[in-house]
């Protein structure tokens, strides 16, 4: 007999098939599992391992052992006209042909029911207002979320450019991550009727990305997908779950996702700094910028790098190395970015705003630009909700906050800007409200101008329980508060007593943050006495690269009340800074107007 006629006779082969389709089942359902109840990738590939070295064991069983009337024997020690493999070899046929029945029903449903958990009710979705919420997609894979928060966020961006949908933004939506809150819940803190959930799992150059539109009044499933995809195919994945959520929602998807590269490690790389933009502390940004230093080493034409590159150098211009040269990186990237591709709406916004030229008229004229293109991006609508109120246009200001407060309710971002123009605007116990919602989130510059009004208001107990919170918040030691209050109080020696103060503390600085943070107080003895002396000690400041001129304005909010703008330093502040420009092109501000040829402010 020869020996493939005797694996047949032992069953051998029979058990091989068999163990394979139930394996195969078996592993279908462990993998649901391990995606519903969140175990690391690892937990799944030892599974498998498991189950590939069964397979050996199966078929050395079937070899060496045969089921007999008596129970399991060796098959040398039974006797061949009493073996039973015939009958054996029935009852496993019907067991393949069992699982593979119950294989291709999974299969179907996988298909057909669970990638499509219901159908789409037309009337109910067309009639609904059209708003979502962008879930950070949990990380299935064995390295860091940068991965899987990038390709949230690049979603997230995406959707935001859908005519009427309205999109939460990407702090509120983050706030979230890790979290199981219920879907209602969710619903209710954002504002949003549906949300965008699903899971990431990258090996190598193997992707798997799940994704699940939900309705968040009833828990229903509008929409669902998997996709087991080459990370090359990550763009297409991005268009199919853009495309597939706007269906649903009989919404119209003009944009598509930008490909300015096919380097698909490049890519990752720009996810990864893309996820850091989030938090956008000093270490993330010189982290992310490393990253697009790298995915622009591996492709030099990547555009979106470039664009992104300039974002990070604006952060950094605004509060963590020296503004002038980053400021003039964040140009020179976004110009490059700009040749590559002219049509990166951030890139025409950072070549307005971070231009050697400068100007207000510039800036505000760059961010306005980039809001008629994209009316939800909160980054432009942040700085210009800042600029308009150091331009004096308080009431416009407040209303562009409160829509930031609308996209991102859940950061404390827009109730700070919105605080800051309310009190500009003389609306001191409304402003107050929301600088509070603002702290209570995560606003620690809210602390701060909370503490500042308190001293405006003679409350000196509470400016130093503001500040005391706002020190510990920064990462500092708030023993010293009470203490310094006191002192500065008294106008006559408190000027000398700040001058030691903050020349010590500049002494012991290790570097730009701890030198820029002394001079803040020179703004709190500005609340205690002259603002405007306090202007001049910063600009000396700024002169000897102790600090920046965002120091003078930071603390400057809170001055915009009532009689400083009849002060005519304000004026000649104006002037000299070419905010009168500005209001020659754009017209006058809140406050002031133009007499006989003349700026007036009142």
């Amino acid at each position: 007999m020869s020996f493939f006629a005797e694996l047949k006779r032992r069953n051998v082969v029979r058990v091989g098939i068999a163990y394979m389709v139930i394996g195969w089942v078996i592993a279908q359902v462990a993998e649901f599992t391990v995606d519903n109840f969140g175990a690391p990738d690892w937990v799944l590939k030892t599974f498998v391992v498991f189950l590939f070295l069964g397979l050996p064991l199966a078929l050395f069983f079937a070899w060496a052992f045969e089921m007999t009337p008596e129970g399991i024997k060796r098959e040398k020690d039974v006797d061949r006209s009493q073996s039973i493999t015939t009958k054996t070899g029935r009852k496993l046929d019907f067991t393949i042909t069992g699982v593979l029945v119950v294989a291709v029903g999974f299969l179907l449903a996988d298909k057909f029911m669970l990638q499509n958990d219901a159908p789409i009710d037309d009337e109910i979705v067309a009639t609904e207002s059209h708003s979502i919420a962008v879930l950070p997609f949990v990380n299935m894979s064995d390295d860091k979320d940068y991965f899987a928060d990038g390709l949230s966020e690049e979603l997230l961006n995406l959707l935001a450019k859908v005519p009427d949908l309205k999109v939460a933004g990407r702090t509120s939506s983050f706030a979230f991550k890790g979290k199981n809150d219920d879907l209602r819940a969710i619903g209710d803190a954002l504002g949003v009727t549906t949300v965008l959930e699903g899971s990431v799992r990258r090996s190598g150059e193997r992707l798997r990305v799940t994704a699940q539109l939900i309705k968040v009044n009833d828990g229903f499933h509008i929409w669902s997908e998997t996709y087991d995809r080459q990370m090359a195919d990550i763009f297409d994945i991005q268009d199919d779950v853009a495309t597939a959520i706007t269906d649903a929602l009989k919404l119209h998807l003009s944009p598509s996702v930008d490909r300015s590269t096919s380097d698909t490690e490049a890519y990752a790389l720009y996810l990864e700094a893309l996820a850091l933009r989030i938090n956008g502390n000093a270490e993330d940004v010189s982290n992310a910028q490393n990253l697009l230093d790298q995915a622009i080493g591996l492709d030099p034409d990547f555009a979106l790098a470039y664009e992104l590159k300039s974002d990070f150098h604006w952060l950094a211009a605004g509060w963590i190395a020296d503004g002038p040269a980053s400021q003039k990186l964040a140009y020179d990237s976004a110009m490059k970015a700009l040749q590559l591709d002219p049509t990166l709406n951030d890139a025409k916004s950072y070549a307005g705003t971070a231009r050697p030229d400068w100007t207000w008229i510039h800036e505000i004229e760059s961010l306005e630009e980039l809001l008629r293109e994209e009316p939800a991006n909160v980054s432009a609508m942040e700085a210009l909700t800042y600029d308009l109120i150091i331009a004096g246009y308080f009431e416009e200001s407040a209303r562009l906050a409160q829509q930031i407060i609308e996209i991102e309710p859940l950061a404390g971002l827009g109730y700070w800007r919105k605080g800051e123009a309310l009190f500009a605007a003389g609306e001191f116990e409304e402003g107050r409200t929301f600088f509070r919602r603002a702290a209570e989130i995560d606003s620690i510059q809210s602390m701060w101008l909370l503490g500042s009004d308190a001293l405006l208001q003679g409350d000196d107990e509470a400016a130093i329980e503001w500040y005391e919170v706002h020190s510990t918040a920064m990462g500092s030691d708030p023993s010293a508060i009470r203490s310094f209050i006191e002192s500065v109080r008294d106008t006559g020696s408190g000027k000398a007593y700040l001058d030691q103060w903050v020349e010590s503390a500049v002494t012991d600085a290790t570097n730009i943050d701890e030198l820029r943070q002394p001079y803040y107080w020179y703004l709190v003895f500005g609340f205690l006495d002259d603002y405007w002396l306090a202007i001049e000690t910063l600009s000396d400041g700024i002169d000897r690269g102790w600090t920046n001129a965002d120091t003078l304005e930071q603390g400057g909010m809170v001055f915009r009340r009532t009689g400083f703008a009849q002060h005519p330093r304000y004026l000649q502040q104006s002037v000299a800074s070419s905010l009168t420009e500005l209001w020659d092109k754009r017209g006058p501000p809140d406050h002031c107007n133009k007499v006989d040829g003349e700026w007036v402010c009142e």
